[in-house]
């Protein structure tokens, strides 16, 4: 695919997310409409994300996370750690969830319109971009979940 070719997210999606894999030297797995691929973030000792890519509704959306389950104890500090990233950042947000396990995920989540249209490099600068912020909303709302547990626990208080 062109560079410069301008494609609909709609009906390009798919030959847009396999050439940035490919431009990443990453192979992609579909499922269910999907696909997924794993990616190095923050140079080539950084961590692997996993990327879940899938229509839903008039959007396509892009799920960035480590794979870190967030455990019961965690999970309020974390939760306020994800929407004090909600409150100051616009994209990508801060998600807990995820229908495949019992315990919370976090993810990033960015969701571009499907009536959007982007070159193949447009789209690989945008998913780049999404790698490094998720990146930082990862380490920052699984820190601040940890720091905010240590702080507020009054049995460490005393």
């Amino acid at each position: 695919m062109p560079a410069d070719h301008v494609v609909e997210l709609r009906d390009g999606w798919v030959p847009l997310v396999r050439e940035w894999a490919r431009r990443i030297g990453e192979p992609v797995t579909g499922e269910d409409g999907a696909l997924y691929l794993e990616a190095g973030a923050g140079g080539p000792a950084g961590p692997r994300l996993g990327v879940d890519i899938s229509p839903a509704g008039r959007s396509l959306v892009v799920a960035v996370s480590d794979g870190t389950l967030v455990s019961p104890d965690r999970l309020a500090p974390t939760v306020a750690a994800a929407t004090a990233w909600n409150s100051r950042e616009v994209t990508p947000t801060a998600v807990l969830g995820d229908a495949r396990s019992e315990a919370p995920l976090l993810s990033a989540v960015l969701t571009l319109p499907l009536a959007s249209y982007l070159t193949a490099d447009g789209f690989a600068t945008t998913l780049d971009a999404l790698l490094v912020d998720s990146l930082r909303l990862l380490y920052e709302c699984h820190d601040l979940g940890f720091v905010l547990r240590n702080t507020d626990d009054l049995a460490n208080r005393e």
